[in-house]
């Protein structure tokens, strides 16, 4: 279906204009998509972010301040999220024994069985993008770098 009759509105005033109104229409869409998966593992699309991260690290720690840098959603209160991640014992903290003030968090083995209950959730939405043609999915993504290089100025 197209933007217009998604949202009921026959035209835009510019090709700008509707491209912006569509690409925060569609993030919302597929975010309230992934939110509805996580509620059943009682986490935020945040939680699950920085579960991934954890998970992906290669020397498996992470501190609040590496979190913040690669998050999707560059507004969140870190250190509040993985309190409640370590509330629900889905992450680990401990000190760095070099640096007693600096706090080193790991996915625990609870983390990590969540994610593997996720995956097929998030599997099967992406499973749903393979009848596009894989170079328009590539376009997409090179359009989207572009549109945000351009709003960085």
């Amino acid at each position: 279906m197209k933007i217009e009759e998604e949202i009921n509105q026959s035209k835009f005033s510019s090709a700008p204009e509707k491209a912006i109104v569509n690409i925060i229409y569609t993030s919302n869409f597929i975010q309230d998509t992934y939110k509805t998966a996580l509620k059943l593992y009682d986490i935020s699309l945040p939680q699950y972010n920085v579960l991934r991260i954890l998970k992906g690290r290669k020397d498996g720690h992470a501190t609040c301040g590496d979190l913040k840098e690669v998050m999707l959603d560059k507004n969140p209160d870190v250190t509040r999220l993985c309190d409640k991640l370590v509330e629900k014992k889905l992450i680990l903290r401990n000190f760095n024994k070099n640096n007693r003030r600096q706090i080193l968090l790991r996915i625990s083995e609870k983390g990590l069985k969540v994610l593997s209950d996720i995956n097929p959730y998030f599997a099967e939405l992406n499973e749903m993008l393979k009848d596009l043609p894989e170079q328009d999915l590539l376009n997409l993504s090179d359009t989207l770098d572009k549109i945000r290089e351009k709003v960085r100025g």
